[in-house]
Order: structure tokens, then C-alpha cells, then sequence
């Protein structure tokens, strides 16, 4: 059986993720790990100690003090994070999820994540963590991490939670399109009946080649809706036709630059995640 891995924290994501995931496990047939992940100890700790300034007695007491205080937190750590799992298990069970696995860890999210990547068809996470302003400009701290770490699709829920009609497929020519393609006509994911669109955005025209990709789809019983448009600002192109197209999925490429490239440049694929409300299947 199939099994879907949802990462879940205290976020304003948390139920839209659960829904998401509801929809996909049942066209897929799939079960969910539920994954809730606290920090590290050391994530508590102060980032200078400035006890040895104080007298050996004093030092000792706050030290104790410190440490109980420590313990206390990770305690509410746990229970709060065995509450999270709890209340999205019963969302996914009140949305027809029959199996539920609750996984609670403590340590990387990236690398935790790693370790049930090869066990599960998609990973799923929200755009920003519970300890981001629902209207931040910032994407979540540990989703570029994931994101460029895996290797499985990677699904970012929205703040909106709607049927999918339609899909769109950023079209860019590059192998992680392609990726997309493939899993699209191999999947029972995505439906022949639903509205399937190419968008290819070109800096020059004629410098992406669609046809291949259309006859794939139409091939797979898709009927693809296709558009070719010539822009510099592919990431606001895309998100206006989502917009004007009234998108309910994006479908693209993770990450085709380089590491360097994109931290200095700013990145397609983030201004994507950002600028869109609706969920995005990332393909690597």
C-alpha cells in the first residue's frame, strides 16, 4: 500500500496540510505518516554562558534552576507536540483516512525527513512553519532544506483548500518537468477528466520546446491546454496565470540552478511558492 508522509507542526498550515493529504490518499489509496519533529536539547540553550562571572554558589543554583527549567520546557514540548499529531489524525480520520501512523521524533526535520523518504510516494509540508506571521514574506526555515534534500515530490499546502479542477504544469524543458510529466501519466494522482494546462514562459522565443511534452500528456489521455509566453519575470508570469486561470494545483520544477546561484539571485521556485495561494507538487 502506498503511504504518504505529512509534516505537521503547530502552523496555521496544520489543517490545510491534513486536507491535502486526505485528498491525495484517496486517489492514491495510500496510508499517512503523520511526523511531528521537536528540536534538538541544544536549540534551548542560550548562545553564551554568562555564569562564570558570578560566584560559585550562585552559579551552581542557576545552573540547577536552568536546567529544571529545561526539562519542564521539553516536557510541554512533548505533550504539545503528542496534542499537534492527535488533532490532525482525527482530521484525516473525519476525512476518510483509514490508517494513520503518528510519528513523533526529536532532531532534524531535514534529516528525519530522509530517513522515510525511500518508504513514501510524496512528502507533504506548508509553506512556513507555526513560528512565521501567516503574512510573512519568508518562506519557512526548513523548506528550501527539504526541498533541495529529497528526492521524492514534494507537496506545499496553501492557505486556501479547494477541489482541484484544474492543474497547471510550469513547462521549462528541464528534467525535473520532465520528472513531473512522468509521475502525472503514471499516477492515478491527477485525473484524465480534469483540466491540465502547459505554461511555458520563454526569455527569447522559440527557446523551449513543448511538443514533446504535449503529446506525452495527450497520449496519456490528458487534453492539454497549451501556452507559450515571452517574459524576463517567469515567477510573476506563471503566478498570473494561476490567478487568470483560476489554478487549483501547480505543478513544477524544484531548483534548477545552483545553490549559489539562487541564494544570490533569488530563485524561480521560491518566488513561485510565495507569490501563489494555491498548493505546488515539487518535482526535483
Amino acid at each position: 500500500m502506498a503511504k504518504l508522509l505529512v509534516c505537521i507542526d503547530g502552523s496555521n498550515y496544520a489543517d490545510n496540510l491534513c486536507a491535502h493529504a486526505a485528498w491525495v490518499a484517496k486517489y492514491i489509496n495510500a496510508e499517512i505518516d503523520l511526523l511531528h519533529v521537536l528540536r534538538c536539547p541544544s536549540d534551548y540553550e542560550a548562545p553564551t554562558d554568562h555564569t562564570g562571572v558570578m560566584g560559585l554558589e550562585a552559579r551552581s543554583q542557576l545552573l540547577d534552576e536552568l536546567t529544571k527549567v529545561d526539562e519542564q520546557r521539553g516536557r510541554l514540548d512533548q505533550e504539545k507536540g503528542k496534542i499537534i499529531l492527535e488533532h490532525g489524525a482525527k482530521i484525516l480520520k473525519d476525512l476518510g483516512v483509514e490508517t494513520v501512523n503518528l510519528i513523533h521524533r526529536r532532531g532534524s526535520l531535514v534529516e528525519t525527513i530522509q530517513e522515510f523518504e525511500d518508504s513514501v510516494e510524496i512528502i507533504f509540508m506548508g509553506k512556513r512553519g507555526e513560528h512565521a506571521k501567516k503574512e510573512s514574506i519568508f518562506l519557512g526555515s526548513n523548506l528550501e532544506k527539504v526541498a533541495r534534500s529529497i528526492h521524492k515530490p514534494l507537496f506545499i499546502a496553501s492557505s486556501v483548500v479547494r477541489p482541484i479542477k484544474r492543474f497547471l504544469i510550469a513547462y521549462d524543458g528541464k528534467n525535473s518537468v520532465h520528472k513531473a510529466i512522468d509521475y502525472i501519466i503514471q499516477h492515478p494522482l491527477l485525473k484524465k477528466d480534469l483540466e491540465c494546462h502547459i505554461l511555458a514562459v520563454e526569455r527569447e522565443k522559440g527557446d523551449i520546446a513543448t511538443s514533446e511534452a504535449e503529446q506525452t500528456l495527450r497520449n496519456a489521455g490528458f487534453t492539454p491546454i497549451l501556452k507559450t509566453e515571452q517574459s524576463q519575470q517567469i515567477d510573476q508570469a506563471i503566478s498570473s496565470y494561476v490567478v487568470e486561470n483560476e489554478i487549483d494545483l501547480l505543478i513544477t520544477g524544484a531548483y534548477s540552478h545552483s545553490r549559489v546561484r539562487s541564494l544570490l539571485l533569488g530563485s524561480t521556485t521560491a518566488s513561485l511558492i510565495k507569490a501563489c495561494k494555491v498548493p505546488l507538487l515539487l518535482f526535483r
